[in-house]
């Protein structure tokens, strides 16, 4: 049998290995494979249809003009959607941590911001408290402002237990930070305000 190589354009011996034709300088690339009649036709009606997009619930394909799936209602907008973060903590490690410090829970949840904003808050409050029953004025006239922080540091170690445990889960939370920054505020003022009137009797005194 015969291994001679021909070039199909010029007729001239080729390699069996080369790439071009040495005398006609052309490519001998290998000619396409013939595509099957019916394959052709389905690429043809693909390349002549509407475009579509895909639903990401069913993988429905629904036609361009669609702003919601037309099976199963899922909108447009989800192709888009960022995937869910991946849990980093189970709900239950989450809830200790944050029994053990509020915002321990968040912390380790993935909730940085947040977690570092509840750890600040008890700590302010909860200071405030031990610094008010050392100076042995937590029980006279310092008693409403003592209230007033011993109150603070209790809802933000009950609210950050809860909070912790969603944030684990996924869920929003039942004091967000915007939440906590206006309470904050509301705390100084009413800090502010207490010691006010505390300080003027004393004033008018001397």
């Amino acid at each position: 049998m015969s291994t001679e190589r021909r070039c199909p354009h010029c007729g001239g011996l080729v390699a069996p290995d080369a790439e071009w034709c040495g005398l006609c300088l052309r490519p001998l690339r290998p000619e396409p494979a013939p595509v099957p009649p019916a394959e052709a036709g389905v690429r043809e009606r693909r390349r002549g249809a509407a475009p579509t997009w895909r639903c990401p619930a069913c993988e429905h394909e629904n036609p361009l003009a669609l702003d919601a799936c037309e099976v199963c209602g899922t909108p447009f907008a989800r192709l888009f959607a960022e995937a869910a973060p991946a849990r980093r903590i189970e709900p239950a490690k989450a809830l200790a941590w944050s029994l053990v410090w509020p915002g321990l829970g968040h912390w380790r949840a993935g909730r940085r911001a947040e977690g570092f904003a509840r750890i600040v808050l008890f700590a302010w409050t909860l200071g405030t408290v031990v610094l008010l029953l050392m100076s042995g004025s937590g029980l006279g006239r310092a008693a409403p402002v003592l209230g007033l922080y011993a109150l603070a540091a209790l809802a933000t170690y009950g609210l950050s237990a809860v909070d912790a445990r969603r944030a684990a889960v996924g869920e929003g939370p039942v004091v967000g930070s915007r939440a906590l920054l206006w309470g904050s505020v509301a705390l100084i003022v009413l800090s502010v305000v207490f010691a006010t009137l505390l300080t003027l009797p004393v004033a008018r005194g001397g």
